[in-house]
């Protein structure tokens, strides 16, 4: 296809827009790695029965930023969805089905 003028400037521009969107989407590693003190501080691991190791967690959280993991709580299946940000972790339940 051969565009021209400013229909080359709209997709040239609409190109540009989706690019910053994807990398601005990817996780990145925190600013201050993850300790197992701040994911014992969570409670986490005595709130839910977790499939992962606590060093395991801490080692995708140091190397992503984020992890999806696999828990149950009082027998029901549910994914724990936590992050590390720079006030400490934050964590979401879905449930699994």
């Amino acid at each position: 296809m051969n565009f021209s003028g400013p229909l080359k400037r709209l997709v040239k521009g609409i190109s540009i827009l989706f690019l910053t969107l994807f990398l601005y989407n990817c996780s990145l590693p925190p600013d201050v790695p993850v300790t197992k003190e701040a994911l014992d501080n969570t409670k986490l691991y005595s709130t839910f029965v977790i499939e992962e190791s606590p060093d395991a967690l801490i080692h995708v959280l140091n190397k992503n930023g984020e992890a999806v993991i696999r828990a149950t709580y009082r027998g029901i299946p549910v994914y724990l969805k936590i992050y590390a940000t720079s006030r400490g972790l934050i964590w979401y339940v879905y449930p699994r089905e």
